[in-house]
């Protein structure tokens, strides 16, 4: 993208306020892990402790930085996912037992729009130092992982990773924002 993805503005608001926005809606604090100065106007940094590590590193930094059992994640290039999957995901994981919740969307785990229990911890630290950073063997390896599968709207996982990538989500937004005013329009006649 050429900058920071968590400043790009979608829809008026940077992606990492929208983030946060709906992490704070489900969360009892948020903080961002591994950011860099500029979002400390944001929320609270967590400085990166596993550099070089890739997501496995700010997972284990975020967990490490929590005072909560369970951390719930929302990478800031997902912007579309509805605050309902992210309510969803958090009763999932605290009737759970497992060390992690991972949605499967399109037969595909999404480690990183996940929930894991800081229990997790040990056998995360484990993989990085062995230099294992794949975060789903990672994951695997810490304990027992739910895994769920995501049946509606896969597009709405989409990451934003390039301009083109970035224009497409500027466009399911509008036509989301578009069919619910269709749908309203529709109830308000009936």
């Amino acid at each position: 993208m050429g900058r920071d993805k968590a400043l790009l503005i979608l829809d008026g608001r940077t992606l990492v306020e929208r983030a946060i926005a709906k992490l704070s809606a489900v969360c009892i604090s948020v903080a961002i892990a591994g950011g860099g100065e500029e979002l400390t106007r944001y929320a609270r940094v967590l400085p990166d402790t596993n550099p070089g590590c890739g997501p496995l590193g700010g997972i284990v930094t975020a967990l490490e930085g929590s005072q909560t059992e369970w951390c719930l994640f929302l990478p800031v290039d997902v912007p579309l996912l509805p605050l309902e999957f992210l309510r969803a995901l958090t009763e999932r994981a605290l009737a759970s037992s497992a060390v992690a919740v991972l949605p499967r969307v399109a037969g595909r785990l999404e480690p990183l729009c996940a929930a894991y229990r800081r229990a997790a911890l040990p056998g995360l630290r484990q993989s990085l130092s062995e230099g294992m950073y794949k975060v789903t063997a990672a994951v695997e390896r810490a304990g027992a992982m739910e895994v769920f599968d995501v049946a509606d709207r896969p597009e709405l996982f989409a990451n934003v990773n390039t301009p083109d990538e970035f224009a497409a989500a500027e466009r399911l937004l509008k036509d989301l924002r578009d069919a619910a005013s269709e749908t309203w329009v529709e109830a308000s006649d009936s």
